[in-house]
């Protein structure tokens, strides 16, 4: 379709709206509901309009351009995590205003909670008097999470094995916990491959598995399962079905995941043999993040 004709489908007020927004770095928060409903009512047809229109802020100056420029080849990369984890806003007036909005989405708010979430599953089975503790995580990004429990845990007992394909995030994730290097191995590899040489008494997936289709899903449960030790957990992140933020993600960061009810995450639990009575799902205080938990048998 001609550009002009696809020009016509967004109505001269929204365009001179979004015009604005772009001028003072993004919506002040009593413009938030304007903006949102103006994205979750795009038709697929006006995505690349739309986009057009805000084109100036759709870089790596603001948290919703990193995701969709993509500097490191996918979305969700460890940097953007990095930045969710710590809230950061850029202080320059032209962006600062996005980053706000960014970071007071329901999304942003599920994954620092999804943070804390992991830290009080490590705190649990991190029991010194009962020897090393070790956790395997698949997808490790940034590791800010693991810098902020070894931080606040300076005598915990849990050996970290961190799995990343991107050797941009294993050097950050290094670089940042230089101070727990004896309490840290880094594994630069994809995790369909990797295979453990070891038990775990936690396997963690933050949000590795929202972009594996069912039958990966499935197939990593199947693969990694056996890796728990007596009385271990597998423990798998992943978005909701009910994200409120689903559309804002796709549209301005064209950041696309694999959103999953409760009865989904059981159901391909099942699938890889896991026993019903050995699974659960938990979710973060918004319910924005699941978090399918496997127990050992």
């Amino acid at each position: 379709m001609h550009p002009t004709v696809m020009l016509n489908q967004l109505s001269k007020e929204d365009r001179n709206f979004l015009m604005t927004l772009v001028e003072k770095g993004g919506p002040e928060p009593e413009e938030y509901k304007e903006f949102t409903a103006i994205v979750n009512n795009l038709e697929d047809e006006e995505l690349e309009l739309f986009r057009d229109v805000i084109r100036e802020s759709l870089n790596e100056n603001t948290l919703i351009g990193h995701g969709f420029v993509k500097p490191f080849g996918y979305p969700g990369d460890y940097s953007l995590i990095h930045n969710i984890y710590r809230e950061y806003v850029n202080p320059d007036r032209r962006y600062s205003n996005w980053d706000r909005f960014f970071q007071d989405q329901a999304g942003a708010h599920a994954v620092r909670n999804r943070k804390d979430y992991f830290l009080r599953r490590c705190a649990a089975i991190d029991t010194p008097e009962e020897g090393i503790k070790r956790v395997l995580i698949l997808g490790s990004g940034p590791a800010t999470d693991v810098h902020e429990y070894l931080k606040s845990h300076p005598d915990s007992s849990i050996h970290f094995d961190l799995v990343d394909f991107d050797q941009n995030a294993i050097d950050f994730a290094k670089n940042q916990n230089m101070q727990f290097e004896n309490s840290i191995d880094y594994f630069k590899i994809n995790v369909l491959r990797f295979k453990p040489y070891q038990w775990y008494d936690l396997i963690w997936s933050a949000g590795l598995f929202d972009y594996f289709k069912d039958k990966h899903f499935v197939y990593m449960i199947h693969k990694y399962y056996k890796y728990l030790a007596d009385g271990g957990e597998f423990i798998i992140g992943n978005f909701s079905n009910s994200n409120p933020t689903k559309r804002l993600m796709e549209v301005l960061s064209d950041w696309y995941l694999n959103h999953r009810s409760k009865y989904d995450l059981v159901r391909m639990a099942i699938e890889a043999e896991a026993l019903e009575e050995q699974v659960e799902v938990d979710m973060e205080e918004l319910g924005v993040n699941l978090f399918l938990r496997i127990k050992t048998a």
